[in-house]
């Protein structure tokens, strides 16, 4: 680990969330001050190279988002989820038995873990891959590896990995910590409990922390050896050397403003749906980001998508609190590149008056072609 000893400690009740920058020795004394309620940490550990990041932010309160130095992380995480759950603990069998019996890695180079709500963390002792070391593509490599794994699943499955966790500053929950929703705690789950324990049963087991025998506290370091798996390692230096192949150009995007701001014409029909909508408590929050990410889209400025987002609140009774609206923007804008929700996003098909995909081909096509 050496001086890469540093993460991202956040918790519910803790004053600005996160931006708390720690040494991962003392994450589980301020867990215990948090008595255990929805506390997390960045995966990826940080040299002091990022408290310098952060000192030198001069306009605003210091925040690590936006970071791009060197990481290291002691386990490669894989985060699975489905709102159903049953469909997650299937996805995370068969993945675990992948790892255990295609691979056949050491039993304790993979802790897997509920999440308290909807899904597993699966989470891959990165000495399995052979020497890791600290490195600003670090992530990146981290991305492409899952979704190698990714493709080993049934593909009705493979929606229930989560590939948006891919960036450098990402939370996870804490081991042990309680969901603020469902009030369940993360746990560790046996191999036996993966394999053979209905929903019902690890709902029920949840209900209580349970010890953690192979690493420390907060999941993160490890308290056994574990040895370089030649599977594991054959998949992570190919996905290494395809990465250090890239040569990405620099990518502007080419916005075309709406010449009447009074009345936008979204591409998406899901989302022009929204726009002229009243949004039930549930989906404001969702709906605000993906109008955000449209508005963006747009090349319209932050400011301007805080105005067009205050106008829609109150057109539409949608009561969604200013500070809300604000944060909402801000998550939209923090990212040098803007992010498009696809047809597949499940928020978007709610809002969507189209019956089919031709039809939403064709509705795209026409507003495309009306820039």
């Amino acid at each position: 680990m050496g001086e890469f000893n540093l993460v991202d400690f956040a918790a519910h009740y803790q004053k600005g969330f996160r931006n708390h920058l720690v040494a991962v020795s003392d994450v589980p004394a301020l867990v215990e001050s948090f008595k255990r309620y929805g506390c997390y940490a960045t995966y990826f550990f940080f040299s002091d190279e990022v408290l310098t990041y952060m000192s030198a932010q001069t306009d605003n309160a210091p925040t690590i988002a936006g970071y791009e130095g060197k990481v290291w992380a002691p386990f490669l995480a894989i985060d699975i989820d489905h709102p159903e759950l049953a469909p997650a603990l299937e996805a995370a069998r068969r993945l675990s038995g992948f790892f255990l019996d295609r691979w056949g890695i050491d039993p304790n180079a993979l802790q897997t873990y509920f999440s308290g709500a909807k899904g597993f963390h699966l989470m891959l002792d990165t000495r399995l891959f052979g020497r890791v070391m600290p490195a600003k593509n670090l992530p990146t490599i981290f991305d492409a590896f899952r979704r190698h794994l990714a493709q080993e699943l049934p593909e009705p499955m493979r929606e229930t990995v989560d590939l948006s966790i891919k960036d450098r500053v990402r939370l996870l929950r804490l081991p042990n910590t309680i969901h603020e929703k469902s009030k369940l705690h993360k746990i560790i789950l046996s191999a036996d409990e993966i394999k053979n324990a209905s929903v019902q049963e690890i709902r029920e087991l949840a209900c209580a922390g349970r010890p953690l025998t192979l690493t420390d506290e907060t999941g993160f370091l490890s308290r056994v050896d574990v040895a370089a798996n030649a599977a594991a390692s054959e998949l992570f230096n190919r996905v290494r050397r395809q990465s250090a192949k890239l040569t990405r150009k620099p990518f502007a995007y080419r916005f075309r403003r709406p010449v009447d701001l009074s009345r936008p014409e979204f591409r998406c029909a899901g989302a022009q749906k929204i726009w002229e909508s009243h949004i039930e408590p549930g989906y404001r929050n969702n709906c605000a980001i993906r109008l955000a990410s449209e508005f963006r889209l747009m090349g319209l400025s932050s400011a301007e998508t805080e105005q067009k987002l205050m106008e829609w609140n109150e057109r539409n009774e949608i009561d969604l609190p200013a500070a809300e609206l604000l944060s909402v923007v801000h998550s939209a804008y923090q990212r040098r590149f803007p992010y498009r929700y696809s047809c597949r996003d499940p928020i978007l098909q709610k809002f969507c008056p189209l019956p089919d995909l031709p039809s939403c081909l064709r509705f795209t096509a026409a507003r495309a072609s009306a820039d």
